[in-house]
């Protein structure tokens, strides 16, 4: 897990670049009918806002600016053409073409002293040792890139490096170097001209203190660094920031809060078509199904979405990421052979990324760019010779100059000194009102603070109850008396569920099964379940009272006295039920239904089998009994029961209810695969159809073969 957790980290940290369309499309419109400078900007433009999603555009555009810029004579355009090309072979992970390129860049900015290219040229020459895993050069480039950033007062851009440096320390798992340079980052930044810079300051500071356990730290500071992000409507970032909280929480075990988190990154994900992080929102949920609540079946589901995506990503990290998932999946499952062979193909990969052929590659080109550094050299001290004589001569007309600037800028000086005074006036004004904001700003967090405790107390209690329903539901040792062949699909919407299932094996050769929907969901309706369980027990089991219609008048006689509704025309709480009672000595089915139906699959025909249209409550007509169909059995006869909410959810791509139309359509088509099959079958076609709905109700469908 831990491993896992650094990887998406850092791969998330990488993911820097973002493109604007409305932005290419007007330097498109600009470079039409433009000078050739202009058009070189443009095309410098391009290629950076392409980095993000288009490889090939990128190198389009590094060689149109070598063309036009060897054409025109401006040398300075050709190195930022040169860095294009690096860029492409370095999205392409073909780093020795990278190195090269990167290093030529460098070389040809030096020479004709273009301060912004070299800079560039060094962090995007770190950004690939750190690539290739070679950290010590990695941190060495950007120290340099950052320096010069400093040099040309850029001063966010040299916090931003600063940044990039303790990203590689909390790679190294060195977390006070980390913090130093993220601190000083912070120190650098220069927030008074624009809110919501420090975003990726703040996460990396809680992903430092994620890897120390101060857990509630990390979170504070991916929750700051969420309100930085939404300033400025970064959605990677708060994607990043989304991710980050699922994994405190996951560590925390407070997995419900890490799901919320992890539902906000998967629609943010698809909001921004952001593919990479939507590879990691399904990694997310299939580590929680897997490793915290035990459903391989959703497991499986995520990790298949996973494969999905890695043809479109096609970089080594994200198949890394799933090959130790799927061999961790399939080890603890069961399936040793599948895991071992992810295994491999993972450490092999892994192995591949920091092979000593790339370290070769890297010495090699070193080399060659240290040769060609003392030529350059040379070369600048001959044109220095030339170009002092005629320096000499400038000098007098400069000093002429000079002296006119001074004075306008001792003239200058005095008028910005009457504004200072002014402006500090004004700011004593302003920090006062901030010192009030910033008390009721803390006020506003401890009360936030109180809530999400009492939240946690209140899903904890929730928990546990649907602990306790579920140690009542009848267990798997009674149905595989009743058919050995049977499944059952039961998915609550709120943790405890407001369906139930029952079934008790009598000693006469019969055997009573059902199925009900209480009203409401979630604590209501679990208590509503609970109470229905247990008159069922008392009817059946303790009165002995086996006729199908009969179980079903007297359990709404209970409910009734029970929940006082004799009378009280306004309470509507009850439950729907299908219910049957099985005789296999002449191999019969009687049932009777609440609102609820009985469907028969036999030689691919579906046969729907109505209950009574009235509840299991008060109703209008309450002298009315319910009534007992008699059925038929033969061997490999299909027997469905199903609550509303399969029927009932919203989804598709019109969002739309699913319908007892498509659902029995859905039951006739896997009526003949085997019971686990169909199970499988029914959840996937859920999960497809539900997207990024909300589920409606709690959902429950029982299958039985007829043997």
């Amino acid at each position: 897990m831990k491993n896992i957790i650094i990887i998406i980290c850092i791969l998330i940290s990488n993911f820097c670049f973002s493109q604007n369309k409305r932005q290419i499309d007007s330097l498109l419109k600009l470079v039409q009918n433009s000078n050739d400078t202009t058009k070189l900007n443009c095309y410098n433009l391009l290629g950076k806002l392409y980095q993000s999603n288009n490889n090939e555009k990128v190198k389009e555009y590094g060689l149109k600016i070598i063309e036009l810029a060897s054409k025109t004579k401006n040398q300075k355009y050709i190195a930022a053409g040169y860095l294009k090309i690096g860029v492409y072979f370095h999205l392409e992970n073909k780093f020795d073409s990278a190195l090269y390129y990167y290093n030529k860049t460098i070389l040809l900015s030096k020479a004709y002293n273009n301060l912004i290219i070299e800079a560039d040229a060094h962090q995007d020459l770190g950004i690939l040792y750190s690539n290739m895993a070679n950290d010590q050069k990695a941190i060495d480039e950007l120290i340099i890139a950052q320096k010069i950033q400093h040099q040309l007062k850029n001063i966010n851009k040299s916090a931003d490096l600063l940044n990039n440096i303790a990203v590689i320390f909390i790679r190294q798992k060195n977390n006070n170097q980390a913090e130093k340079y993220i601190l000083e980052s912070i120190a650098l930044m220069d927030t008074t001209i624009q809110k919501g810079l420090l975003g990726y300051q703040y996460t990396n500071l809680g992903i430092i203190y994620e890897n120390r356990s101060q857990f509630q730290k990390a979170i504070n500071y991916q929750r700051k660094a969420l309100l930085e992000f939404s300033q400025i409507n970064d959605s990677r970032g708060m994607a990043a920031c989304y991710n980050n909280l699922f994994l405190s929480f996951v560590n925390q075990n407070k997995i419900d809060s890490a799901l919320i988190f992890n539902n906000k990154l998967k629609i943010i994900s698809k909001k921004q078509n952001d593919i990479g992080n939507e590879f990691f929102s399904n990694l997310n949920f299939a580590i929680v199904y897997q490793r915290f609540l035990n459903k391989p079946v959703y497991a499986k589901c995520y990790l298949d979405s996973m494969r999905e995506f890695l043809p479109k990503l096609n970089k080594p990290e994200f198949y890394t990421v799933f090959y130790q998932e799927s061999a961790t999946y399939n080890l603890l499952y069961g399936n040793k052979d599948t895991g071992y062979f992810y295994m491999d193909k993972f450490l092999g990969l892994k192995d591949s990324l920091t092979s000593s052929e790339n370290a070769q590659i890297t010495n090699e080109l070193q080399t060659k760019y240290e040769t060609e550094k003392k030529d350059l050299e040379l070369k600048q001290t001959n044109t220095e010779l030339n170009f002092q004589e005629e320096k000499n001569k400038q000098k007098t007309v400069v000093l002429w100059i000079a002296s006119t600037a001074l004075f306008c800028t001792l003239f200058f000086l005095i008028i910005a000194f009457r504004n200072y005074k002014k402006a500090k006036k004004a700011n004593k004004i302003i920090n006062d009102q901030n010192k009030i904001l910033e008390r009721q700003k803390q006020e506003v967090e401890i009360q936030k603070n109180i809530i999400e405790e009492k939240q946690s107390e209140i899903i904890s209690s929730i928990n546990y109850a649907q602990r306790i329903q579920s140690a009542v539901l009848t267990g798997q040792e009674v149905w595989n008396k009743i058919s050995k062949e049977h499944f059952i699909v039961f998915q609550p919407r709120d943790i405890v569920s407001g369906d139930f299932y029952w079934a008790h094996v009598l000693p006469n050769g019969r055997a009573v099964f059902a199925l009900a929907d209480c009203t409401g969901h979630g604590v209501p309706g679990g208590f509503m379940s609970m109470l229905g369980n247990s008159f069922l027990n008392e009817i059946i089991v303790e009165n002995k009272i086996f006729k199908a219609d009969e179980i079903l008048n007297r359990l709404r006689d209970k409910v009734i006295a029970a929940l006082f509704q004799q009378g009280q025309t306004e309470q509507k709480d009850g439950m729907d039920m299908a219910l049957c009672v099985w005789n296999k000595m002449d191999n019969t089915i009687e049932f009777a239904g609440a609102n609820n139906a009985l469907y028969l699959v036999r030689d691919k025909q579906l046969t729907e089998y109505k209950g009574d249209k009235m509840p299991i409550g008060t109703y209008l007509e309450e002298n009315k009994k319910f009534s007992a169909q008699k059925i038929s059995l033969i061997s490999g006869d299909m027997i469905y029961l199903s609550t509303d909410g399969f029927a009932d959810q919203f989804g598709g791509e019109k969002g739309k209810k699913f319908k007892y139309k498509q659902l029995e359509e859905l039951l006739l088509e896997v009526s003949e695969q085997q019971l686990q099959e169909q199970k499988n079958k029914l959840q996937r076609t859920f999960i497809d159809w539900k997207l990024n709905h909300e589920q409606t109700d709690d959902v429950s469908v029982i299958g039985i073969r007829v043997g």
